[in-house]
């Protein structure tokens, strides 16, 4: 019984660490989720380059990750809220594409109603 407690012991920590997935393991490219800073309720967030759609995206709220097969720091985005539309066009042209993993538009509207957008590595 002595030996059999630690050998259980050794093979659950072993079962525990194979079976932890992080999130960003099973990848094929950028995911890029929108969090809603403002007050309005993002009804939908559209990235025409590659016709991506997020919707329903409620103040404070995120949307779940899409995945691209190209994606960028900036994109052009349209986005309704509530009954109003907005557009956000890149200041900065970077044209590297972001590697594999996972990032968070954060889109805020300013009181003169103008789209604040701030980019995050998660």
């Amino acid at each position: 019984m002595k030996v059999f407690v630690p050998l259980l012991s050794v093979a659950l920590f072993f079962i525990a660490l194979i079976s932890c997935d992080d999130r960003d393991d099973n990848l094929t490219g950028p995911n890029i989720r929108i969090h809603n800073l403002s007050s309005q309720n993002f009804t939908m967030v559209e990235v025409p380059q590659d016709t991506i759609r997020y919707e329903n995206i409620g103040s404070e709220g995120f949307s779940p990750y899409q995945e691209y097969n190209e994606a960028f720091e900036q994109m052009a985005l349209i986005v309704s809220a509530d009954s109003s539309t907005f557009n956000f066009s890149p200041s900065e042209l970077n044209f590297e594409p972001l590697p594999i993993g996972l990032y968070t538009y954060q889109l805020n509207i300013d009181e003169e109603g103008q789209l604040i957008f701030n980019f995050k590595v998660d």
